[in-house]
């Protein structure tokens, strides 16, 4: 009986061990990937923005509603992962903003929009200059797109699985290139711990707009040039596990300048998810973060502990009853 149950004890020991190596370097790395057939609709609310609105030619106050929809590309995700050898995802995002209950159309489009294809590392979420990737902004009153073939910067979607408190780079659209976010401090939403990032943006020149004079009420004749002048701040709470943006909002401040000085107000808006986002992304994200943690750390710690213990007191058993058996013999 000693001896079945020093076989037992060593088999249960090694399956134990076995289980915990397989979580920790097998199964969490096929789990802490970003799905290739993503499907989400994000909101997020700008209430009292000042805009320019030129159809009055002058700037007004309005409460402005930015819907983003994220579609998973799976095709070219898995063509892109077989010729890189690793794991990549594309996505497409496409945001538009305007006026809560705004009826859009091709004929009535939004006040701004954006369409963006990105493809990036499932892993760290690192943008990958590959797959025919571009933005694209409304470029007239029609709404029409106009494509801009980019190689985009840093993390664009999500940070890395694991998000550490450091510094990062995070893409900004307006920029066309990633400047650093900052780790600031820790902290909670709806019961789920996050971590806070910050990315100051200071007043940039970021393009430049031709229009009549009279627009912006310019003592010139026909058109003028101006510098379009962008800063914003940049806020996300990412839940760490996963690298998921859980909370976004923005300070965003867009001027127009003619010879240095400004003449108007093109944007002035914080704007930033609405309450049911967040806590659809609390719902979700804090679920798959507790799995992950199970997997990478208690199924290691425990199963590696119980492994060893069994496997121990398995090998003392076997080792006691093959020194007994010459004595009895």
């Amino acid at each position: 009986m000693s001896r079945k149950l020093g076989f037992v004890l060593t088999g249960v020991g090694v399956f134990f061990l076995t289980l915990a190596l397989l979580a920790r370097f097998y199964a969490y790395d096929r789990l802490a990937v970003v799905p290739l057939d993503q499907d989400t609709v994000s909101v997020s609310e700008g209430p009292g923005a000042t805009i320019f609105d030129i159809a009055s030619q002058q700037e007004i106050t309005v409460d402005l509603v930015s819907t983003r929809n994220v579609v998973g590309d799976v095709e070219a995700s898995e063509e892109a992962s077989d010729e890189l050898g690793r794991d990549i995802a594309v996505w497409e995002t496409l945001v538009y903003t305007d006026e809560p209950g705004a009826d859009i159309s091709t004929e009535d489009p939004p006040r701004s929009g954006s369409h963006d294809r990105v493809a990036f590392d499932r892993h760290t979420g690192e943008t990958v200059k590959c797959c025919d990737t571009f933005t694209a902004t409304t470029a007239d009153d029609r709404g029409v797109e106009v494509k801009d073939t980019i190689g985009f910067e840093g993390l664009y979607f999500k940070f890395p699985f694991r998000t550490e408190q450091k510094t990062y780079q995070f893409w900004d659209g307006s920029l066309g290139e990633a400047p650093d976010i900052e780790y600031k401090e820790t902290e909670t939403i709806e019961g789920l711990d996050v971590y806070r990032f910050e990315q100051q943006i200071p007043p940039t020149t970021v393009g430049n707009i031709t229009a009549p004079a009279s627009f912006f009420g310019i003592d010139e004749e026909g058109d003028v040039t101006l510098d379009r002048v962008y800063s914003n701040t940049r806020t996300l709470w990412i839940e760490p596990e996963t690298g998921v943006i859980i909370r976004g909002q923005e300070d965003q401040l867009s001027v127009a300048e003619y010879e240095g000085e400004q003449v108007a107000t093109l944007t002035d808006v914080t704007i930033g998810y609405n309450p049911e986002t967040i806590s659809d992304n609390v719902e979700t994200y804090s679920a798959l973060a507790t799995q992950l943690q199970v997997i990478r750390i208690w199924v290691p710690v425990v199963g590696g502990i119980l492994g060893l213990l069994l496997l121990i007191a398995g090998i003392l058993i076997l080792r006691k009853r093959r020194s007994e058996e010459p004595r009895t013999a």
